[in-house]
């Protein structure tokens, strides 16, 4: 099992993450993943989930970036959000090469859910200090505009952004993934077609607007599996997964 490494990246208790090193030693072409777990950005969830998943890639002979951040009911809303996330990329060029001098320029960024709008959503920033070389997104919550009739936004968006859409669609596109589109990464959406919790129309949509705005964007549908087989090692979505997140790297 991946030896567990703890590094902070802030003041605040939630903002840290856990490094897990591949058997064999690290150089510049050893690729770092960031997981990004979900939760419906809500603090009764946690960076436990995506422990297994982090400890096969590392298994497989990557390095593996677990992080946490501040979430709604756990220190923090959007502007909180969006600062860790990116804090906590940036922190792959910083502390994590202390322990793992591994190559800055191939950090693949993976998240489930709310970690899927997250990953995606760290595309569109130009200023950090690392820029993803990938982005897989499993089940990603990638627009958060309301579309359909009835016009009405899910209720984790609206405690995330503590505001309607009514009150403040500018918020909204600034948050959403899909109105980022085109961030010059290769991204990778991965959804479950039996997904209730987020709907697959949310990763076909995505792909579509950011084709259309010339992005490398892909989709890949998983018959018969749900939004929660992504934390099964035993389904097809995790495998894929980790094909996904991995392939190039020699994993």
């Amino acid at each position: 099992m991946s030896a567990r490494i703890k590094i902070a990246y802030g003041d605040h208790a939630e903002q840290f993450g856990h490094l897990y090193l591949p058997p064999e030693p690290v150089d510049a072409s050893t690729p770092v993943v960031v997981v990004i777990h979900g939760g419906f950005w809500s603090g009764q969830y946690g960076s436990n989930l995506g422990t297994q998943f982090a400890r096969a890639v590392a298994g497989a002979g990557a390095v593996a970036w677990n992080i946490e951040y501040r979430r709604v009911g756990a220190g923090g809303h959007w502007p909180e959000m969006r600062s860790d996330v990116l804090a906590a990329l940036d922190v792959v060029a910083g502390a994590v090469q202390h322990h793992a001098p591994a190559g800055i320029d191939d950090v693949r960024v993976i998240g489930h859910s709310a970690g899927g709008h997250l990953a995606v959503w760290l595309g569109g920033e130009t200023g950090s200090k690392v820029r993803p070389s990938r982005i897989v997104s499993q089940a990603g919550v990638l627009d958060l505009e309301p579309r359909g009739a009835s016009g009405r936004t899910n209720p984790a968006v609206e405690a995330l952004l503590q505001a309607r859409y009514e009150d403040d669609p500018a918020l909204y596109r600034s948050a959403s993934p899909a109105a980022r589109a085109p961030i010059g990464i290769p991204t990778i959406c991965l959804h479950g077609s039996e997904d209730v919790q987020v709907p697959v129309a949310q990763s076909e949509r995505y792909v579509e607007t950011a084709r259309a705005a010339g992005d490398d964007a892909q989709l890949t549908t998983v018959p018969g599996e749900d939004h929660f087989a992504f934390l099964n090692p035993d389904s097809r979505c995790w495998a894929l997964s980790l094909d996904a997140v991995l392939g190039g790297s020699g994993g």
